[in-house]
């Protein structure tokens, strides 16, 4: 029996310690944290924990990274833009699309817009002293950059409204076409539609995030191959803001009106063209190839002819283009030279980055190295294939030299050998026929048409068919369009490869020795640029910790305490010093 009492008061015990462990514990849960408030629910008694001011996480995550760097290259590549005047019909879809692709361009070599900056400056530097040579002092920049952007437009009585650059403007007014437009800079500045505001942000954007990339470097901080990518695009845009900053943004133009006719003023040209034109009639007064144009127009062609088209649809363009590649002199292609090699050379600035493997950063290290090479390579043979190899032909054989490629280079005056035009056919009905097919036709069956020349010359004045072994050995150095049909599957491939523009126009002539290399360099050049941009992508997965860390601005200040003791003790020194002095 004592033993069965023992054991009922130790579980009695046990009972009551239990419900006092309870009873405890329903305390502490109902007993307030000073640091967490209780809200009661209105219509129930649920309990909502809420917290006060929180200070935010010290560091930055993967996201952040991206979206800054992606927010900012997207912000500094549409800012940089200086379009031209859109045509009269385009809309706000089809000008967005156009800024967009533009945008495109400037992400993915951002060199290419400095170029059409840098040649839109020489341009227009040109264009003002040409004015002030003829009388025309008042003549600025802006103004040469407005007519150049195609800020103004001829209106003849029998064709229709085109634009016209600078030049072309000088050429009609100096003929007693037109009259000098007397418009003030107040009024090309007020036809600017306020994107200094945007330059502005996303200058001081540019300088914020070449700040950053400085101080984490200073601090030691790794620096994400993504951003030191967008370092690099950005130097090339703060470049291009400093060259086209003179260079305002402009969307309407000024219509001059004229009492001459279209073919008046084409009859009354010394060189009025016999061809059909690319652009607009007055293409005659302007448009000089040179090495870099053709290139380009040989790969827009490319991509015309898979149906990728940029170029206005229409004739006569109703704008100016956009990618408009005005010629680079000596000292013009030395400074795009240095611009473009400084901006390659970036690339291996980051030599030692942290990437997932080895594997990944010694690809990437081969595709820095290769981007960088086809800077120096493009200048090499582009001077070897136009200057250099064919001044060594005609210095030690002249006869080699085939008539494309000297009239390509300039050397040559003499045209094509094509058939002239009739002697009973004058300018004037040579340029009517030009009119009579102009109308509506899209640009590419127009392009596609033969050269006007060609047409109205009769059956017996073209070119004999037989050939001597020697013009056999160079035709295929002759456009595709004048080759006899005795010249090779394989010579009429040659001809394509140096000129694939549908009019074959002969001023787009490129040799196949610059041709073939371009193709390589331009494939070298777009695939290192993209496996750059997989591989800053693909770092992201894993990166050293420092690169989450924030810049400690405070450390590149002096303390604010230590200011404030030092001023307030040379301030009681000076008051003591006083003091003393009017004691005494």
């Amino acid at each position: 029996m004592p033993s069965s009492d023992n054991s009922m008061r130790d579980s009695g015990i046990i009972t009551v310690a239990c419900r006092m462990l309870k009873t405890a514990e329903r305390g502490l849960l109902a007993r307030p944290n000073p640091n967490v408030t209780s809200q009661q629910a209105s219509n129930n008694s649920l309990t909502i924990p809420t917290q006060g001011w929180t200070s935010s996480p010290s560091g930055r995550g993967s996201i952040e990274i991206l979206w800054s760097c992606l927010i900012t290259i997207c912000l500094c590549s549409w800012s940089v833009l200086c379009l031209q005047v859109p045509g009269q019909n385009d809309s706000r879809l089809t000008l967005f699309w156009r800024r967009l692709w533009l945008t495109a361009l400037c992400g993915l070599g951002p060199e290419f817009n400095f170029q059409i900056a840098l040649g839109q400056l020489i341009s227009a530097r040109k264009s003002v002293r040409d004015f002030h040579l003829c009388d025309y002092p008042d003549w600025t920049i802006k103004h040469a950059f407005y007519a150049d952007s195609g800020g103004f437009l001829l209106h003849t009585p029998d064709f229709k409204t085109i634009p016209i650059d600078a030049k072309q403007l000088l050429y009609l007014i100096n003929r007693k076409y037109v009259e000098y437009p007397k418009i003030s800079l107040e009024e090309i500045e007020n036809k600017n539609k306020a994107e200094d505001l945007l330059r502005l942000i996303s200058i001081g954007q540019i300088v914020w995030f070449t700040a950053t990339m400085i101080a984490r470097g200073a601090q030691g901080l790794a620096i994400t191959g993504l951003s030191s990518q967008h370092l690099r695009s950005f130097s090339v845009a703060l470049a291009q803001h400093i060259v086209g900053g003179t260079k305002e943004p402009i969307a309407t133009a000024i219509t001059l009106e004229t009492g001459s006719t279209m073919v008046s003023i084409l009859k009354d040209a010394e060189n009025a063209p016999k061809e059909m034109y690319e652009q607009s009639p007055l293409d005659f007064v302007t448009q000089e190839e040179w090495h870099w144009s053709r290139y380009w127009k040989h790969w827009i062609n490319i991509l015309r002819n898979m149906r990728i088209v940029f170029a206005p649809q229409k004739l006569p363009f109703d704008r100016l283009e956009n990618a408009d590649w005005r010629e680079l002199k000596r000292g013009g292609q030395i400074v795009f030279f240095l611009i473009t090699i400084a901006y390659s050379a970036l690339f291996i600035t980051a030599w030692n980055s942290h990437f997932p493997t080895d594997s990944k950063r010694v690809v990437w290290r081969i595709a820095s190295l290769s981007m960088t090479a086809t800077i120096p390579l493009y200048f090499i043979i582009t001077a070897f294939a136009y200057e250099v190899f064919l001044a060594l032909v005609q210095y030690f054989n002249p006869a080699e030299v085939s008539v494309a490629e000297l009239q390509a280079q300039k050397i040559s005056p003499q045209p094509l050998p094509r058939c002239e035009l009739d002697d009973n056919l004058d300018k004037g009905t040579a340029t009517q026929s030009i009119f009579k097919r102009e109308s509506g036709a899209s640009a590419g069956d127009h392009i596609s048409s033969q050269p006007l020349s060609m047409e109205i010359c009769s059956e017996e004045q073209m070119p004999s068919q037989a050939l001597s072994k020697k013009e056999l050995r160079i035709c295929s150095k002759e456009p595709v369009s004048i080759l006899p049909e005795k010249c090779s599957r394989l010579s009429r491939i040659a001809a394509s490869l140096r000129n694939n523009s549908t009019s074959k126009n002969p001023s787009l002539y490129i040799p196949l020795k610059a041709t073939i290399p371009m193709y390589a360099i331009a494939f070298l050049y777009c695939s290192s640029r993209t496996v750059i941009l997989i591989l800053d992508l693909i770092q992201l997965r894993s990166l050293p910790q420092s690169a989450f860390n924030t810049v400690n601005w405070g450390s590149f200040v002096p303390h604010i305490s230590w200011i404030f003791a030092f001023t307030w003790s040379s301030f009681v020194k000076n008051l003591i010093s006083w003091g003393s002095f009017g004691h005494v």
